[in-house]
Order: structure tokens, then C-alpha cells, then sequence
């Protein structure tokens, strides 16, 4: 009976301290929801993703058009084909989707988080706030849990509404479309998160909202654009100066018989490992870049065949895609870093934005 008296304590006391944080989530839900900016522009972005579903579509019927006249002239052949065409997927649109996801999505995050503390910092409401049984970390949590609910929300009804375009339209996706489609929403998401989670870190150390939105598209400027420009350049710094061409093929156009193979190969070998690590090198640096972490994986996931062909390494390129579909396993391979830099990022900006809230001085 004891141990049943402590377990019951110990239940009162963890909802007395969350209680706290489920009133204000439920409170931001509900202004985050219904608040008429995140409307207007999940609007724009609805109809935006809409027309970048038709476009897809529209390259979608196209390639099942070519696809039928090759069949129809391989079935009219007598002889036996080379090669048997593949017919298109329908993923083929969202991999259409992705370019319309990068630049609006981080629109949406942004606007939902550049004020989500320098508005209560302006009104001066958080002393008010504090005054009520109610603690920091759960002001800034519950903030935080509201505002991703209500993005994940709009972006699971933006994919549910382009796939009910896609049925309207005669395009039924396979169960491992269906998958792909859920891995790209969820990965649409953690980039959405990841702008949102930098606002909202802006919000917090900036003095202002206007400072909080200037300071946050400049820094998206600088992720998105000038990290992968700096990162090719720092690679090419960091890998140092080519090797050089053997003396008696410097000026040619082809390979002459008198060089010596042996010489040539190595070459050959130190070019490769030359440009094996100027990839590596603008690769990691990438990694701060959300945008090449998204473009990268939503690649992967709604069109892995041309993934795998697309390498930093001029010396790795594979000529087309491969025949067969590419394993989850060499998928992964290839991207899980980004995967990782995709959940870190939004982790880190709102460490970040947690620590200082924690830390502030309300007066």
C-alpha cells in the first residue's frame, strides 16, 4: 500500500510540472493555428505545391507516353530487345516538388518562429507570464512543441493533398511509393524544422522581431548559397595543387604510345585520390548547409537510381543510372551523413535557443 501511496505521489508531482508546459503548448496550438501570417503563407505554399505537383505530373504522363511507344516498338520487333525499358514512378513528381519545398518551406519555418520570443520580450509579457506557476524551460518547450505540431500538420496535409491530386488524376502510387512518399514528408519536415529552429533561436538572442528576421534570412542566405560556393573553395585550398601531367602528355590532346603506362597510372591514381578528397573535403563542409542535406536526401529517397550517379568526384561518375533499383543499404551509404546533419542541425539551433532563454534577463 505504500509503494501504491509513493507511486500515486510521484504522478501527482510529474503532472504538476508538466501541467505547465501542456497550458502553454495547447495556448501557442491554438494562436500558432489560427494565426492569420501562418495561414496566408501556408496558403501560398499550399497552392504553390499544388502547381509544382501538376508540373510534375505533366513529365510524369509524358515519360509513360515514351514508355509506351518504346514497348510498342519493342513488342513490334521480332528481334529480342537489348534492353527493356523500366516505366516511370510516380515519385518522379515530388522529386518535382523538392525545389518548391526548398525555397517556401523555409518561408513557413521562418515565419513561424522569428517572433515566437521577441514579441513576448517587446509586449514585455513574460514577467506576466512567469508570475503564473509556470517555469522558463516550460515557456520555451511548450512554444517550441506547438509551433513543430502545426508545421508538421501543414506539411502532412500539403502531401496529403498532392497525393489525392495524383488519385483524382490516375496516377495511383505502389506501397513502396506510398512509403517513399511518408520518408520524403518526414524529411520535408526535419528541413522546415531546421529554418524554424534557427528563427526561433534568432528570436531569442535578438533584440527585436525586425532584428530577429533580418539576422535569420541572412544566415539562411549564407547556409543555403555561400556555404556550398565557400565549401568547393575550401576544398580545392585544403587538397592543395593537382598532380601533374606526365612531361610527355602535357600538350596533348590524347595519349601518346611513347609515355610510359606505368607513369600514366600513376597519374592516373594520384588524380583520383586528388579528387577523392576534394569531394570528401566540400562534402563534410556541406554538411552545414540545409538545403544541400535536403536536396540530397529527398533525391535519395523519390529518385535513388539518380542519386547514386551524383558524386562530387569527377573520377567516380558512373555513365546513366543503374539497371537495377538501388538497395537501401547503398542508399544509405551514401547519404547518412546528411541524415544526420538533417536531425542535428535543428537540434543545435534550438539548444541553443533553449539555453539562452534559460539564461535571459527578464526585467
Amino acid at each position: 500500500m505504500q509503494d501504491y501511496y509513493a507511486l500515486v505521489a510521484r504522478c501527482q508531482g510529474w503532472l504538476s510540472v508538466t501541467s505547465g508546459l501542456f497550458v502553454v503548448l495547447q495556448k501557442e496550438f491554438v494562436d500558432q493555428l489560427t494565426n492569420r501570417r501562418f495561414l496566408t503563407i501556408f496558403a501560398l505554399f499550399l497552392i504553390i505545391s499544388v502547381i509544382g505537383v501538376h508540373d510534375g505530373a505533366d513529365q510524369y504522363n509524358n515519360m509513360l507516353a515514351s514508355y509506351a511507344q518504346r514497348m510498342q516498338s519493342i513488342s513490334s520487333d521480332t528481334q529480342i530487345p537489348g534492353y527493356m525499358p523500366e516505366i516511370p514512378s510516380s515519385l518522379i513528381i515530388f522529386t518535382k516538388m523538392t525545389d518548391y519545398f526548398v525555397m517556401f518551406g523555409v518561408f513557413l519555418g521562418i515565419a513561424m518562429g522569428f517572433d515566437l520570443i521577441s514579441k513576448e520580450k517587446e509586449t514585455r509579457s513574460l514577467r506576466t507570464l512567469l508570475s503564473h506557476p509556470v517555469f522558463r524551460d516550460e515557456i520555451v518547450n511548450g512554444k517550441a512543441i506547438a509551433s513543430a505540431l502545426v508545421l508538421a500538420i501543414a506539411l502532412g496535409a500539403t502531401i496529403a493533398v498532392s497525393v489525392a491530386i495524383l488519385l483524382i488524376m490516375g496516377i495511383i502510387p505502389t506501397a513502396d511509393e506510398l512509403c517513399a512518399i511518408l520518408l520524403f514528408a518526414g524529411i520535408s519536415t526535419m528541413f522546415v524544422l531546421t529554418y524554424f529552429s534557427l528563427a526561433l533561436m534568432m528570436s531569442t538572442v535578438a533584440p527585436d522581431s525586425g532584428t530577429a528576421l533580418i539576422s535569420t534570412l541572412a544566415i539562411f542566405l549564407l547556409l543555403s548559397s555561400a556555404v556550398p560556393i565557400l565549401g568547393w573553395t575550401a576544398a580545392e585550398m585544403i587538397a592543395g595543387s593537382p598532380p601533374t601531367l606526365p612531361a610527355d602528355a602535357q600538350g596533348s590532346h590524347y595519349i601518346s604510345k611513347n609515355i610510359d603506362s606505368s607513369e600514366f597510372e600513376q597519374y592516373e591514381r594520384e588524380m583520383q585520390s586528388y579528387w577523392e578528397g576534394r569531394a570528401a573535403a566540400s562534402s563534410l563542409i556541406n554538411l552545414l548547409s540545409p538545403n544541400v542535406n535536403y536536396q540530397k536526401t529527398a533525391l535519395a529517397v523519390t529518385d535513388p537510381k539518380i542519386a547514386v550517379t551524383m558524386d562530387n568526384n569527377p573520377y567516380s561518375f558512373v555513365e546513366g543510372p543503374p539497371e537495377t533499383q538501388p538497395g537501401l543499404d547503398e542508399i544509405l551509404d551514401r547519404i547518412w551523413a546528411n541524415v544526420v546533419a538533417l536531425i542535428a542541425l535543428p537540434c543545435v539551433f534550438f539548444s541553443a535557443a533553449y539555453v539562452t532563454f534559460m539564461r535571459m534577463d527578464i526585467r
